[in-house]
């Protein structure tokens, strides 16, 4: 029964990330099929290429839920600490893929200003696009509230891709309207600003999340937890380095330094910290090792 209610708390956390990942997909399934609609019968360049990340939206969002699947697989051998920083990898894709659709943007953009296409213009069109942007924006809110509650690298390039498609969605349907007033490529222009933004943004996101899948990360609140935690215990002089390693949400394996006040009562003293470490696992997902620094005591 050891870490059963650190268990329960995981596969709660990771069964309701898979449920928002669901709804993402069956959403981005819809959204996809509606702008390739009317980016097809309008001829509308940004469309059609929202249309196209919206397929991409799909694809992402399926390969962080084979993410969010691997973390119920149980530990063995081959992986001692769980599948874990599978999430840090799933980020890492979702950016990687925001920055190569960005290109794509790019280009076609400039291909679409160099040679201006008719657009026609229609108001169900505008309509169709006005509710792909509402749902769009609850789709960027519900990633924000999962992102928070889980504290998920990979919802957090969720939700900043859902954000910069609700930019895309927006300049997509502010330029179809100017578009059919003006004699001009709008959408092109449009277009080649909003993917060079989407192309920023999303390097920023591909450099923080190859940084969590090489080094994991810094783990500064939980070092924080062990270091108050055991400073509490009775005996314990000071608490020196602590030295944590990532394998993802609740699983953070290392070591701590302990400087007793003296080793009279060491007997007390190890279960105290014994007791501790039992519980910071437990609760935190936090396993340590202790380290006695005796020769400063």
């Amino acid at each position: 029964m050891e870490n059963q209610d650190l268990k329960l708390t995981m596969k709660q956390r990771t069964k309701k990330s898979l449920v928002i990942l669901i709804v993402a997909i069956v959403c981005n399934v819809g959204l996809a099929l509606v702008k390739l609609y009317v980016g097809l019968s309008a001829n509308s360049l940004m469309i059609m290429l929202d249309a196209v990340n919206s397929f991409f939206d799909i694809l992402t969002a399926i390969a962080t839920a084979v993410a969010f699947g691997l973390l119920f697989t149980k530990i063995s051998e081959k992986a001692p600490f769980g599948y874990g920083r599978s999430e840090y990898v799933a980020g890492f894709v979702v950016a990687t893929v925001s920055v190569v659709l960005g290109g794509v943007f790019f280009m076609r953009s400039l291909n679409r200003l160099a040679m201006p296409e008719p657009l026609y213009f229609g108001t169900l069109y505008c309509i169709l696009i006005g509710v792909a942007l509402a749902v769009k924006i609850g789709l960027a809110v519900m990633f924000t509230i999962a992102k928070r509650k889980f504290r998920s690298k990979a919802l957090a390039a969720l939700m900043l891709d859902s954000y910069l498609d609700v930019g895309i969605t927006a300049t997509s349907l502010v330029s179809f309207a100017i578009a059919s007033y003006v004699d001009y490529a709008v959408d092109a222009i449009v277009g080649i600003v909003v993917s060079v933004i989407v192309v920023v943004f999303g390097i920023a996101m591909v450099a923080d999340n190859l940084k969590s899948v090489v080094i994991g990360d810094k783990c500064e609140d939980e070092k924080a937890r062990v270091e108050d935690a055991f400073s509490q215990v009775s005996g314990v002089k000071a608490v020196g380095k602590v030295i944590l390693h990532d394998y993802g949400f609740s699983s953070k394996v290392g070591t701590v330094e302990i400087l007793p006040e003296n080793m009279d009562s060491a007997g007390e003293l190890l279960a105290s910290l014994k007791a501790t470490t039992a519980e910071l696992k437990e609760n935190d997902g936090i396993d340590v090792q202790i380290v006695l620094d005796i020769d400063k005591e």
